[in-house]
């Protein structure tokens, strides 16, 4: 079964799972999250710290 059609196949009862399977998953799910934003964020924050090397390269070309 595709990983696509498989959150559809469980929301419609096709597969039942115990609770304690939910609550992995959903722990698993808030901590992808949670890295994704803090990767994000670093990102976001070392692109605003660095230097702006686009703009000499912008300028030598148009001198």
């Amino acid at each position: 079964m595709s990983l696509a059609v498989l959150p559809a196949a469980i929301a419609m009862r096709f597969f039942t799972f115990p609770v304690w399977v939910g609550a992995a998953v959903g722990c698993l799910g808030a901590a992808v999250g949670g890295v994704k934003l803090i990767a994000m964020a670093w990102a976001m924050g070392a692109r605003l710290l660095g230097g702006h090397s686009a703009g000499g390269a912008i300028a030598a070309v148009v001198d």
